[in-house]
Order: C-alpha cells, then sequence, then structure tokens
C-alpha cells in the first residue's frame, strides 16, 4: 500500500506522571507540559483527517501507575484514557488497539480474575485486541467468561477453540471503516506450548502462523479490498524458542502487510523496524507507552 506524500509518521508517547513529559518521534524530541500545548505542533505536519492508530502491548494488569528506574513514574489507565480522549478530540480517525497480555502481572488479575481490565478498555474506547498468552493463565472457560464482557473485537487467525463460547468470540480478522477507508486487522498468537499450563494447552490446536497470514492478507487484500492491512501479533519480535515464527518471519516470508503491531518481547520501538515493505512496532511493556502511528493520504 502507497502512501501519499510520504505523509507518515510514527510515535511513541509516554504516559508520565511528573508535569513534563516528552514526544518520542523518529524525526524529533518535543516537551511538553500539557497535551494541550503540544498538539499545534503536531497539527502544523498531520492534518486532523488522518488516520491515528494508537496501539499498546504488554500491559500486564498495570491498572496503576508505577515507579520505573529509567522513566520515572508511568503508565496507569487514567493518564491512558486520558490522551486518547485528547487524541480523539484532534483526530476523529483514531483507532485503539493492543497487541495482547493485557492480563497478569500485578494483584488486580489474582484477585479480580481480569475483569477491571476488560471493563477499563472498554472504557478507554479500545476497537481491536488480539490474544496474549497470559490472556490463557486461568484457562479457556474463563477467559471466555471475561472476553463476553469486551465491547472490542478479539481476534486470532492462528489458533483453534475447542471451547465453544470463546471460538465464537475470537474472530481471525475484524474491517473498521475509516472516512471511506477499509482498515484490515487480522491476528496472530505465538505457540503456547511452553508458556501456558498443559491443562490448558490442551483446549487449544496451533495453527501455523505464516500459513495463516497468507490466507488473512489474501481474503483482506482480494475479498475485502482493504485500504490497509495490519497484523497485531503477539509472536514475539524474534524467534524466542527453536522452530518459532515470529514478526520478522511473518514480514519476510509474507508480502502485502503494510504494519505488523506486535507484542511479547517486550520491546520498545522507537522507530518501526523495517522488513522488506513491512514496518513492524512495538512499545516496551506494562502501560508505559502508548504508540501513535499516524496516516495520512492512503493510494488505492
Amino acid at each position: 500500500m502507497k502512501i501519499k506524500n510520504k505523509l507518515l509518521s510514527i510515535f511513541c508517547e509516554r504516559t508520565a506522571a511528573r508535569p513534563f513529559s516528552f514526544l518520542l518521534s523518529p524525526f524529533c524530541l518535543l516537551p511538553f507540559c500539557l497535551l494541550a500545548q503540544s498538539s499545534p505542533q503536531i497539527a502544523n505536519h498531520i492534518p486532523q483527517t488522518a488516520i491515528v492508530i494508537l496501539h499498546t502491548n504488554d500491559t500486564h494488569s498495570h491498572l496503576e501507575s508505577y515507579n520505573d528506574p529509567n522513566f520515572g513514574n508511568v503508565g496507569g489507565v487514567v493518564r491512558r484514557h486520558t490522551f486518547i480522549q485528547e487524541m480523539r478530540r484532534q483526530y476523529p480517525n483514531t483507532i485503539i488497539v493492543d497487541a495482547g497480555d493485557f492480563s497478569q502481572g500485578t494483584p488486580y488479575f489474582n484477585l479480580f480474575k481480569g475483569f477491571p481490565e476488560i471493563e477499563l478498555m472498554n472504557k478507554m474506547g479500545y476497537d481491536v485486541v488480539v490474544l496474549g498468552n497470559h490472556e490463557f493463565d486461568n484457562g479457556s472457560k474463563a477467559l471466555a467468561k471475561r472476553l463476553k464482557k469486551a465491547n472490542f473485537k478479539i481476534i486470532c487467525a492462528n489458533y483453534q477453540f475447542k471451547n465453544k463460547k470463546l471460538a465464537r468470540l475470537v474472530k481471525p480478522y475484524t474491517i473498521i471503516n475509516v472516512d471511506g477507508k477499509k482498515i484490515g486487522f487480522f491476528g496472530l498468537l505465538r505457540d503456547m506450548q511452553q508458556v501456558i499450563m498443559p491443562n490448558h494447552y490442551q483446549e487449544v490446536t496451533f495453527l501455523d502462523p505464516i500459513a495463516a497470514a497468507q490466507k488473512m492478507v489474501d481474503i483482506l487484500k482480494n475479498k475485502e479490498q482493504c485500504d490497509l492491512i495490519i497484523c497485531l501479533s503477539h509472536l514475539g519480535f524474534r524467534a524466542e524458542y527453536e522452530g518459532d515464527i515470529a514478526d520478522k518471519d511473518i514480514a519476510e516470508k509474507v508480502p502485502g502487510i503494510d504494519f505488523i503491531i506486535g507484542g511479547h518481547s517486550h520491546l520498545l520501538l522507537e522507530e518501526p523496524v523495517v522488513v522488506g515493505d513491512t514496518k513492524i512496532l512495538q512499545v516496551w511493556k506494562n502501560g508505559a507507552f502508548v504508540g501513535k502511528l499516524m496516516i495520512n493520504g492512503l493510494d488505492d
């Protein structure tokens, strides 16, 4: 897919607690006190009609802010929600996505079994998420019960689910229509055999992610006639175990994917990694960052 006039920029927005934060981009480093003060600087380059995709990954039940030794006090769903609201006010064509593992990692998950995470993602206005391996930490039945509360689309193209309720909730892909353009999303999840309890793994069947991705690109490009194809991936940026398929493998072997928004590896990619014609994005962990992909001008 061609991006007209090359008006494409990729940002990582830190949700910091201090009165000053920073806007990180491949092109500039802009300090600001309030989001409203930084907005005109961005608006000079990106029109309000741009398609904006805000993305998170591996938030791991971090509902409150926390102190990080490198970045200070960061994260928290209140800040994230405020930022999302401001972005949607400035850019009406904003989509919110997550690349998996929004569950597990703090006592909130242990005590409340993952329901607050779903409720808060509903409140923040998430549109599409891919499942991560930690979503299965308390089994398929429990996962289906809480995903039933979700107002957002749940996608995963390379798994079959024996739990019928879960199979009805999780779709291989979804399409969002924005300003006359069709944005196709499909999801991929790593082989969970090494990372979840054996009794939980018996409830799912792993499918080859390369074959699944090829099938999804064919459907989204040729059948659905999408203007942009995005993979939400919880495969990991690079192989973790022998035989693993990772984001870089998908980008190399499956042409036609415009962006891979990834998770699992807990990497902070301040600039996209380009493999062929595909750009790979990922924004660390625990909700410290929100990735911001801004696209203006999609050619048919």
